[in-house]
């Protein structure tokens, strides 16, 4: 997470997310402060991941299975799983908050971020389970999936109480 400072900072001082900014590439001990900070965090991030992972991979056998059989269906598959880019986009966006949130908390300059970053874990949770509910007619088993969103959920919900205590 430490690579978000650079597009992180940008955040705090024009108020928008830009993807065109680079990455920071010196790996530090910023991700660790970040994860000691929002914890709950690096829980939505991988749930996410976790998710999408699975979903893809289920999905890209669907198309192969489909493609000779049923032209029509595959590329509906298909569309589903380009959906599934847009997932990554609200991680990227996700990502670069909760650092701009561990920035402005440092700096002590009092830049609010409390609301960017629960609606950036809401953005991004609210795009998994869309995926999610676009996949489903063509998933041959949800529950694993299911258990992950809740825990995604879960880690959401906490992430909204804690980060008004969240202190450096």
């Amino acid at each position: 997470m430490s690579r978000y400072k650079n597009r992180a900072t940008h955040f705090l001082r024009f108020g928008e997310y830009s993807d065109d900014i680079p990455f920071n590439q010196a790996d530090d001990v910023f991700g660790t402060v970040i994860y000691l900070k929002v914890p709950d965090s690096e829980q939505i991030i991988e749930s996410s991941q976790e998710i999408t992972r699975i979903i893809r991979q289920a999905l890209n056998v669907k198309v192969r299975e489909l493609i000779s059989r049923d032209p029509e269906k595959a590329r509906e598959v298909s569309e589903v799983l380009e959906d599934s880019e847009t997932i990554d986009e609200f991680m990227e966006k996700f990502k670069t908050v909760v650092v701009a949130y561990v920035l402005s908390t440092m700096d002590g300059k009092g830049v609010d971020t409390v609301i960017d970053l629960k609606s950036s874990a809401l953005d991004l949770m609210e795009a998994t389970e869309t995926l999610f509910l676009k996949s489903v007619p063509y998933l041959d088993e949800v529950q694993s999936i299911g258990r992950l969103l809740d825990n995604m959920r879960f880690s959401v919900e906490s992430l909204k109480v804690k980060v008004n205590s969240l202190v450096v």
